[in-house]
């Protein structure tokens, strides 16, 4: 591959993040610490984010949250612990195979799914409708296209590849 190509995708691979990191989290942890909700305050850096997967998938088993949020087992197990500690989640046996462990939310845990979801929400309508329909349509087309073409990457390196 072309020297000055990689150079260029490595630049705005970290143009996007930054942007990505200034725009949406930044802005997202503003509003969660702005918030009057005292529970809200209880959460680390990661747990909103694991709220608000586990919130949208109902149940879900810990491994496919670390897939979503890029973290490994170890890290991923630490803060299921902590979220259920805190009274957010609740874990309970896969019904149809007992081997495997499905994570849900507790009623604190979709009280604050719901508020963290209404300002995830916000800030995407308030942020994107900057930019225009045709620029939102085309930025969700750009994240399926990084999405599928990471996965393909993922797969063949998981795949040995």
């Amino acid at each position: 591959m072309d020297p000055e190509r990689i150079k260029k995708i490595r630049l705005m691979d970290l143009e996007f993040r930054a942007l990505h990191s200034k725009l949406f989290e930044e802005m997202f942890f503003k509003k969660i610490a702005a918030s009057k909700n005292a529970e809200l305050k209880e959460l680390s850096k990661n747990q909103p984010a694991a709220l608000m997967i586990i919130g949208l998938e109902k149940e879900i088993m810990p491994s496919t949250i670390g897939i979503y949020m890029g973290m490994d087992r170890s890290s991923l197990s630490r803060m299921v612990d902590s979220l259920e500690e805190k009274g957010f989640v609740r874990r309970n046996n896969d019904p149809e195979d007992r081997r495997k462990v499905l994570v849900s939310l507790t009623e604190k845990g979709e009280k604050c799914s719901e508020i963290l979801n209404k300002i995830s929400e916000e800030m995407s309508v308030e942020l994107l409708g900057l930019a225009g329909e045709q620029d939102f349509r085309d930025f969700e087309n750009s994240l399926e296209t990084m999405l599928r073409v990471l996965r393909k990457i993922d797969s063949s390196i998981s795949n040995g590849k």
